[in-house]
C-alpha cells in the first residue's frame, strides 16, 4: 500500500532527518575531543580539560585529519595517533609552549616526526580550505574574529548541502541555528552561526 505525502510533509521529514544528523555529528565531534583528552591524560599525564570548551570545534578540524592519517599510515598505533593528534591540537588551539615542547620531544623520541609533519600539513590544508570557503561567503568582518571556533561546520557541510537541495526557509535556518547554539551554549555567536549557515546554503544553491 502506497502512502502519499505532501511536498511540505516531505520537506519537514528531510529537515528533521538533517537536524538529527547534524546533532549526531556534533556529538561525535565532541566525543572525539573527550576521548582524545582522556587518552592524553593516561599517556602523558596532561590534564587538558580546559580544551573541552573547544569540544566539537577540535573534533571538526582534527577528526577528519586523524581518520586520513590513520588510513594513510596503518602502521601507526592508537598511542602514536593520540600523540600526533594532541601535538596538532596544542599547536593550533593553545599557546602552551611548555606542554607542546614535551609532546614534540616525545614525538621525536618515538621516531614519529615524519608522520607529525604530514599531519600538520593536512591540518593546515584543511584549515586553509575551510577559511577560504568561509571567506568566499563574504561574512561580515566582525564575525571573523576567530573562525577556528567554527571548524565544527566542516563535517556537517554535507547536511547543509542536503538542506539547500530540499529547499529551506528562514524558519528552517532559525531552527538549526537554535539547535547548534543550544549544543554549544555561550561559546559561539548565534548571529554568526545563522549568517554562516544562511550563506553556506545559498552558496550551495548557486
Amino acid at each position: 500500500m502506497k502512502v502519499l505525502i505532501s511536498q511540505n510533509q516531505y520537506k519537514h521529514l528531510v529537515l528533521e532527518s538533517t537536524n538529527s544528523k547534524i546533532t549526531n555529528q556534533l556529538e561525535k565531534m565532541k566525543s572525539f575531543t573527550e576521548d582524545l583528552l582522556i587518552k592524553t591524560k593516561k599517556q602523558l599525564g596532561f590534564d587538558l580539560k580546559f580544551l573541552l570548551t573547544w569540544g566539537a570545534t577540535i573534533g571538526g578540524l582534527m577528526s577528519p585529519v586523524s581518520d586520513f592519517i590513520s588510513g594513510e599510515y596503518p602502521e601507526l598505533s592508537d598511542r602514536d595517533l593520540t600523540l600526533l593528534t594532541i601535538g596538532c591540537v596544542l599547536t593550533y588551539f593553545t599557546d602552551n609552549k611548555e606542554k607542546l615542547k614535551i609532546v614534540l620531544e616525545k614525538i621525536k623520541e618515538e621516531g614519529l616526526v615524519e608522520f607529525f609533519d604530514s599531519m600538520l600539513l593536512k591540518v593546515d590544508e584543511l584549515k586553509k580550505t575551510f577559511l577560504s570557503f568561509i571567506d568566499s561567503l563574504s561574512i561580515t568582518t566582525h564575525s571573523l574574529s576567530n573562525m577556528l571556533a567554527y571548524t565544527f561546520l566542516i563535517p556537517i557541510l554535507p547536511q547543509l548541502y542536503d538542506m539547500s537541495v530540499s529547499g529551506v526557509n528562514n524558519n528552517d535556518i532559525n531552527e538549526i541555528t537554535k539547535r547548534i547554539v543550544l549544543f554549544f551554549g555561550s561559546t559561539v555567536s548565534g548571529v554568526t552561526i545563522k549568517e554562516l549557515i544562511s550563506k553556506i546554503i545559498n552558496k550551495f544553491k548557486d
